[in-house]
């Protein structure tokens, strides 16, 4: 299968802070990766076969998807842009090499500590927890026009928020 991204290298740079010296082979491998793995989990496969179906044959352009590219345009297209910053900052910060793995310095660049690093994934993460609720929001309310949601009846559209699930009692309390 063609490897199709839902979003561009480009449009990564463009909307977010991430530098534009950035490897494109490292984008397009962890933007491939929160597409298969982080938006998958919520359209249910069934949707986002659909998806990358249209935008490989173009059809996402015909006006008889045009629910499909509100979906892509103005909901998956922010949520990837933040998803793909949380997952893409442990992977440009370290590499694997015959060494083991190590990170890169030179005199000119400070590397953040593994708690500043932690602070910015966080941030992200907040922003693509918001946005995938609005994902989410927008395909509850427009069901009927996604018969995918039903064919495969494994979307996530519940639960944005990347933490556990709250089961009740008081937080911080050990239930017995």
């Amino acid at each position: 299968m063609t490897k199709i991204l839902l979003i561009s290298e480009d449009t990564l740079k463009t909307h977010s802070v991430l530098n534009k010296n950035v490897w494109a082979d490292n984008l397009s491998s962890v933007i491939k990766a929160t597409q298969d793995v982080d938006l998958q989990r919520i359209l249910g496969s069934c949707l986002y076969k659909k998806v990358l179906e249209l935008v490989e044959n173009g059809g996402i352009r015909n006006a008889k998807y045009s629910i499909y590219k509100t979906l892509l345009d103005e909901y998956v297209t922010d949520y990837l842009i933040y998803q793909t910053l949380v997952n893409l900052i442990p992977e440009i910060s370290t590499k694997i090499t015959n060494m083991g793995l190590v990170t890169s310095s030179d005199e000119y660049v400070q590397n953040v500590s593994q708690s500043e690093r932690e602070n910015v994934v966080g941030q992200y993460q907040k922003y693509a927890d918001a946005y995938c609720k609005m994902l989410q929001d927008f395909l509850k309310e427009n069901r009927k026009e996604f018969p995918e949601l039903d064919c495969c009846d494994e979307a996530e559209l519940n639960s944005a928020a990347t933490t556990g699930l709250f089961l009740g009692g008081s937080r911080g309390r050990k239930l017995l």
